[in-house]
């Protein structure tokens, strides 16, 4: 369980530090450091397009180095060898048919009208109590907040602001056209039953979780928001490059305003990782060859 939770750690704490390969190259002398090693700005980008393809079986691959990804690999295959019992399948059964069963919008809209019918004399008030509270937070100095998250977030709340107040998130017309979309990308995965799930390697599985991803940015620009807008504006600057460790500021236009992150990296095994994925990875190595 504790590997499985690293795992998972690493693979969503990783996702903007964490770079893909461009080059593959040895460990470099600081003699010609820059000829040897890539441009992580680079790294970024390639990653980022990963992201704006929906390419869950590459980013995995760009997000763990060599050996964490085998070990992912070879957990995942053992665990789909372990027998399902009924309860296991019957579980799945239920939880599939909420998006693969043909009528299984109508089903959801059932149960979701009455909330969102609840929940529309309420709306105004809650966006608007939302926004006061980002803005509170802009100006406390008590603010958990980095100078570059305040400037971010201060330079974003007009769009913030423009969208949620003319968004309509409690709509029926718009609710149900997300799920169809949800559910669309479901079905045709072909997936069924848990027999036919633990047939699929890894890669098959992110696959499929990518069209998912694919029907949910569509879904999310039903309600005025582009993700994959987003993720085309990235723009990387390099901070410093320092022997193997280089620093980063990533910066996307996120509601018309730049929301900037920097990230310190580090060169391992030929390819930039983001400093605490690199730790992870040099502890797991070093135990690995005392063994």
């Amino acid at each position: 369980m504790k590997r499985k939770r690293l795992f998972v750690s690493l693979l969503f704490a990783g996702l903007i530090a964490a770079l893909p390969p461009v080059t593959q190259a040895a460990a470099p002398s600081q003699q010609g450091l820059s000829q040897t090693i890539a441009d992580p700005a680079q790294q970024l980008r390639a990653m980022a397009n990963m992201l704006r393809a929906n390419d869950l079986p590459g980013l995995l691959s760009a997000l763990l180095p060599p050996t964490q990804l085998q070990q992912l690999r070879l957990a995942y295959d053992l665990h789909r060898t372990e027998p399902s019992s009924d309860a296991d399948r019957a579980k799945f059964a239920e939880a599939l048919a909420k998006l693969n069963a043909v009528d299984s919008v109508d089903q959801l809209m059932a149960e979701i009208e009455p909330k969102l019918q609840e929940a529309r004399p309420q709306a105004v008030g809650a966006v608007m109590m939302g926004l006061g509270a980002l803005q509170v937070a802009v100006a406390s100095p008590q603010a958990e907040l980095t100078e570059l998250q305040r400037a971010a977030l201060q330079s974003m709340l007009p769009g913030l602001q423009r969208w949620a107040t003319n968004t309509d998130f409690l709509s029926s017309a718009s609710m149900r056209q997300a799920l169809t979309l949800l559910s669309n990308a479901a079905r045709s995965s072909g997936v069924n039953n848990l027999d036919q799930l633990k047939m699929l390697s890894l890669d098959e599985v992110l696959a499929h979780a990518g069209s998912l991803l694919a029907a949910g940015k569509q879904a999310v620009r039903i309600y005025g928001l582009d993700l994959d807008a987003i993720t085309d504006s990235l723009q990387v600057q390099v901070l410093s490059v320092d022997g193997h460790n280089a620093r980063v500021r990533a910066t996307w236009m996120v509601f018309d305003a730049p929301v900037s992150s920097e990230h310190d990296l580090v060169w391992v095994a030929g390819r930039w990782y983001g400093k605490d994925v690199a730790a992870h990875w040099s502890v797991e190595h070093a135990s690995a060859e005392k063994g």
